[in-house]
């Protein structure tokens, strides 16, 4: 029951955002000041009904009341110490080129610290304006951190499960050569760490943890709020 729930809600909202809003490839006054983005990324796609969508590969808000256009803005053009979705690209660009992070910088703080407004920040930026597209929702600020967290961790647990079933490919996937705890990026498809529940953490017949007393409820009142405020 629950899996087909997740399926349903993580679909539905990859069919909207197919469909509808606008496709925004950088900061904009026509952004909501308060909101959840989606982000995708050229050459990511999923397959639905036998039809190919673009895959999302990031969600976010803005953690400050009306900060969602500065979040942006701090993503597409800001620094690694600002933006841990800029830290994650870029030392999957530095890894993805052999140059060995890990074994360069030995953790991140030290990784942020020597790359911080140098010139991989450059090499970032141009990465989000050539590869990274998204798309926002107008979403009361009161109930962007509880929208965060389920979607999370519903998009992480069907990507996963789509991979053991060999029906998701993210072998061409410049997240797989980042670093991340528990290697939570790679493993769940998404440039997100926080909130991602990972399939050897929880049943999938029991999502109480997470504190949800109907989750079909909870998916379609999701769902709805979405529906009406794409921008």
């Amino acid at each position: 029951m629950l899996m087909r729930e997740i399926i349903r809600f993580v679909e539905e909202i990859h069919i909207l955002t197919a469909n509808k809003g606008r496709l925004f490839r950088g900061p904009s006054d026509l952004l909501p000041i308060n909101g959840i983005y989606v982000f995708f990324e050229a050459g990511q796609k999923i397959l639905i009904n036998s039809k190919e969508y673009n895959r999302i590969v990031r969600i976010g808000i803005n953690e400050r009341p009306n900060n969602f256009r500065s979040r942006i803005r701090g993503h597409y053009h800001g620094n690694i110490e600002g933006s841990v979705f800029r830290e994650n690209v870029g030392w999957a660009l530095l890894e993805s080129k052999g140059k060995r992070p890990m074994e360069r910088f030995r953790t991140k703080r030290e990784y942020k610290k020597q790359n911080s407004s140098g010139p991989l920040e450059k090499e970032i930026s141009d990465y989000f304006s050539k590869f990274l597209t998204f798309k926002a929702f107008q979403i009361t600020y009161s109930k962007l951190e509880d929208y965060e967290r389920i979607m999370i961790g519903a998009f992480s647990i069907y990507y996963q499960y789509k991979i053991l079933k060999k029906e998701l490919d993210l072998s061409n996937w410049l997240g797989l050569y980042t670093y991340s705890q528990q290697d939570k990026i790679k493993r769940s498809g998404l440039w997100n760490s926080e909130g991602v529940i990972l399939l050897t953490e929880t049943s999938l017949g029991d999502y109480s943890g997470y504190g949800f007393n109907s989750i079909s409820e909870k998916f379609d009142a999701i769902l709805m709020d979405l529906t009406r405020n794409i921008t």
